[in-house]
């Protein structure tokens, strides 16, 4: 039986996220930024950097459980938390904060390798079911 994750509450710029990454929230992310979430973290000569805010945005969304947030309210959020003093810099922090609690830098615990109650799901895009996410 999976075990739940908590989630994480972050106050954004006048938003209270609740914040958790789940497998379906990286692919759903993933497919928005056009490159795997590591990639977030890693220029092309394997230092590491930081996001672009646009890109740490996607992510934060993503990962946001909070239901009825739009896109525009997070970039409002961010246009609010920015003209506080913030810098990106944090809102980095909070992400790999985020990422090392979900799992997705690796976990100490042995991991299953099959999660569909089937064993079995398509990643290739030729799914033809319409609850596909690919």
């Amino acid at each position: 039986m999976p075990v739940k994750k908590a989630t994480k509450k972050f106050e954004f710029g006048g938003l209270q996220l609740e914040l958790k990454l789940s497998g379906r929230d990286v692919i759903n992310i993933e497919k928005r930024l056009g490159k795997s979430m590591m990639a977030l973290f890693m220029s092309g000569d394997g230092d590491m950097k930081l996001p672009p805010s646009n890109e740490m945005l996607i992510v934060l969304q993503g990962a946001n459980q909070t239901h009825g947030i739009s896109d525009n309210d997070i970039i409002n959020a961010f246009e609010k938390f920015f003209d506080e003093g913030h810098a990106p810099m944090e809102l980095f922090s909070v992400l790999t904060d985020l990422f090392q609690e979900s799992g997705f830098f690796g976990k100490k615990d042995s991991v299953s390798k099959t999660n569909s109650k089937s064993g079995l799901e398509v990643l290739d895009g030729g799914a033809k079911d319409p609850e596909s996410l690919l």
